[in-house]
C-alpha cells in the first residue's frame, strides 16, 4: 500500500476508478430518477386522459338525454338514454375503453320527500297543509312497505325506527319535537364520535349511514340480501315514482295489496316493445292483464315523466380505470349538473 501511495501513476489509478465508482452511482441514480419521473409523467398524462374521456362520455349523456326530452314526451327503459349501458363506444378512442349508463333518479324512492319545506315566503292554506301532510304519511308508507316486504324483511319496530330517525335527521328542528321512535341532536352527540343532527335535506344516500338505524348492511347489502342504496335518490322531493323505470320492489310497495307476481307482470307489460307507446299514460298498469282490478295506485305518487339522472361513466386503458357518476337535471330544455362523485 505504501509503495502505490508514493506512485504518482498509482495514485493517479485510485483516482480514476473513485471517480469512475462514482460517476456510475451518479448515473445508476440518474436513471433511475428519471425512469421514476417518466413512469409517473406517464401516468398523470393517461389519468388526464381518462378524465377528459370521462367528461366526453358524460357530456354525450347529457346530449342524449336533450334529444330524448326533444322527441318523447314521457320516460321508459325503451329510450336511447336507457340503452347507453349497451353501445360498443371502443372505436370513439384508441387503446383506451369507454363505458357509459344512464339511470333513471325518477325510478327511485325519494327519501327527501318524506319531510316536505315551504318555500320562504310561501303561504298555504290548512286545506293545503293538510294535504301535505297526508303526502308525507304516503310517501312514508311505501318505504315502510319496501323495508318489511322480501327480501329485507325489516321487522315492524326496526322499520319505524328508521322512518322516525329519517323524519327527525331532516326536518327542520322547529317542529313539534322527536318522532316516536326517532332521534334528535342529544342522541347523536352521545355517540362516539359525536356528530350533530343533520336538520336539512339529504344530500347522498351514503349519509344515511348517519342515520340511527340504518346499517352498512341494510344500505349496501350483504351475501344474503341485496343493497338497499340502487332503490333510493336523495333527488327531488315530489314524492313521485316513475312507474316506467322503477324497480320490481319499489312497485310492489306502491300498494299495500301489491305482491311480488303482479309488479313482476307490470315488468314484462312495461318491457315489451308493442307496448312502449302506451307508457306515456300513468294509468298503463291497469291494462296489464293480470293486474287486480280492486287496486288502483295513487295518482300523486306516480308519474311517467322524469327530470333527475345519474350517469355513470367509466374510462379505462391497460393500467389504469376511472369511475365517475354525475347527478344531472333535465328541465326546460337543459340539462344542469348537481353534483359529481368520483367512485
Amino acid at each position: 500500500m505504501r509503495q502505490i501511495l508514493g506512485n504518482h501513476r498509482g495514485m493517479a489509478l485510485l483516482l480514476v476508478i473513485s471517480l469512475v465508482s462514482v460517476l456510475a452511482i451518479v448515473t445508476l441514480q440518474f436513471n433511475r430518477e428519471m425512469r421514476q419521473e417518466y413512469v409517473a409523467s406517464a401516468s398523470l398524462r393517461n389519468s388526464i386522459r381518462l378524465g377528459v374521456m370521462i367528461r366526453s362520455g358524460i357530456t354525450l349523456a347529457e346530449q342524449i338525454l336533450l334529444k330524448d326530452q326533444e322527441e318523447n314526451t314521457f320516460d321508459s327503459l325503451h329510450d336511447s338514454w336507457a340503452l347507453l349501458s349497451g353501445e360498443d363506444l371502443s372505436l370513439l378512442f384508441d387503446q383506451q375503453s369507454l363505458e357509459l349508463a344512464v339511470i333513471d333518479e325518477g325510478g327511485k324512492f325519494q327519501i327527501n320527500a318524506m319531510v316536505t319545506r315551504k318555500k320562504k315566503g310561501q303561504v298555504v292554506s290548512n286545506g293545503n297543509d293538510e294535504e301535505q301532510v297526508q303526502h308525507e304519511i304516503d310517501v312514508r308508507n311505501i318505504l315502510w312497505r319496501l323495508l318489511r316486504a322480501e327480501p329485507y324483511l325489516v321487522e315492524d319496530g326496526d322499520a319505524r325506527e328508521i322512518i322516525d330517525a329519517l323524519i327527525d335527521w331532516m326536518d327542520s328542528g322547529d317542529g313539534d319535537g322527536e318522532e316516536e321512535y326517532g332521534a334528535e341532536d342529544s342522541y347523536y352527540q352521545s355517540l362516539e364520535p359525536p356528530y350533530s343532527c343533520k336538520n336539512g335535506p339529504v344530500e347522498s344516500i351514503a349519509e344515511l349511514l348517519l342515520v340511527k338505524g340504518i346499517t352498512p348492511e341494510l344500505l349496501y347489502g350483504t351475501d344474503e340480501r341485496p343493497p338497499l342504496a340502487p332503490l333510493l335518490t336523495a333527488s327531488a322531493s315530489d314524492g313521485k315514482i316513475n312507474i316506467n323505470t322503477a324497480d320490481a320492489l319499489l312497485l310492489q310497495a306502491l300498494n299495500q295489496g301489491m305482491d311480488k307476481e303482479t309488479a313482476e307482470a307490470m315488468l314484462a307489460y312495461r318491457e315489451d316493445e308493442n307496448n312502449r307507446e302506451l307508457l306515456a299514460d300513468t294509468g298503463w298498469y291497469q291494462n296489464v292483464p293480470s293486474f287486480p282490478g280492486d287496486i288502483e295506485l295513487q295518482k300523486d305518487l306516480i308519474k311517467t315523466v322524469s327530470n333527475f339522472f345519474r350517469i355513470e361513466a367509466s374510462a379505462g386503458s391497460d393500467t389504469e380505470k376511472k369511475t365517475v357518476a354525475a347527478i344531472v337535471e333535465r328541465q326546460n330544455k337543459a340539462i344542469s349538473l348537481l353534483r359529481w362523485d368520483t367512485l
